[in-house]
């Protein structure tokens, strides 16, 4: 994953708690280091405040 790619969720339960809709596209703002060989990454979604710091995990690039 890298800055400035096309992601949707992984894990829809997390878009659901989080109140954004379940097939939305955000863009990868922000790319951090986190425990291990994980990745965190601030994602962008249209109309929403930045996620901050989430596992890359929960994401999946848009090809």
């Amino acid at each position: 994953m890298a800055h400035g790619d096309q992601v949707v969720f992984a894990r829809l339960d997390v878009a659901e708690a989080l109140g954004i809709w379940r097939h939305a596209t955000g863009r990868v703002v922000g790319i951090h280091p986190a425990r291990g060989d994980d990745v965190a990454v601030d994602v962008e979604f249209a109309g929403h405040r930045i996620l901050i710091g989430y596992i890359a995990s929960l994401f999946t690039r848009v090809a």
